[in-house]
């Protein structure tokens, strides 16, 4: 069976098409192919040093000099503006500014961040939680009712200590009511 010559074309049409999108797609979605995604600087991955660029990532060939004096070779090693040398870890990134960032948090422009966290969550834009206000305040005053019952009994046990540490520095024995006293609200203060 034959297939017309306007059919064949058709369909060698319909799978460039189809082709196109997926790999327009792909850009869109793969890390450094668009200069929305990545922020300028440099990078270091397998031992590799590769400098991003527009969005674009191409091995670093030559030093590459940061506003803060830092220069990064292609071999990996950081020389600062007073001479010391570090290597760049893997995974590790340097922004334009010359501050040594994690790639992977660091390097993405906000537009790429939203871009993911769309597609991860479904949602663009802020989500935003309302927390009513009548639910805060009841927590809190409870919280600070608390805290002032606590304030007061360790005010109580202050003034408990300084009275058997000035019987003690007298030469007395505390009375035993004060020892009984100290004794409850130092079991009532425990967490």
């Amino acid at each position: 069976m034959s297939v017309p010559t306007s059919a064949f074309r058709y369909l060698l049409l319909a799978g460039f098409l189809t082709t196109a999108a997926l790999t327009a797609q792909a850009q869109q979605t793969a890390p450094g192919t668009t200069a929305a995604q990545l922020k300028d600087g440099a990078f270091r991955r397998n031992g590799k040093v590769f400098r991003l660029q527009a969005g674009q990532t191409t091995p670093l060939s030559a030093p590459l000099r940061f506003t803060n004096g830092l220069t990064l070779r292609p071999d990996g090693i950081m020389v600062s503006k007073n001479g010391t040398r570090q290597l760049l870890e893997n995974g590790k990134a340097v922004n334009m500014q010359g501050d040594v960032v994690i790639y992977r948090d660091d390097m993405m422009t906000p537009e790429a961040i939203a871009r993911h966290d769309e597609q991860a969550t479904g949602s663009a834009g802020t989500t935003t939680v309302a927390i009513p206000v009548a639910t805060n305040l009841a927590a809190i005053a409870t919280q600070l009712q608390n805290t002032a019952q606590r304030l007061d009994q360790l005010r109580q046990l202050s003034q408990l200590l300084d009275q058997r540490a000035t019987a003690a520095a007298a030469g007395s024995t505390p009375a035993p009511e004060l020892e009984t006293r100290i004794q409850q609200l130092s079991q009532q203060l425990q967490p």
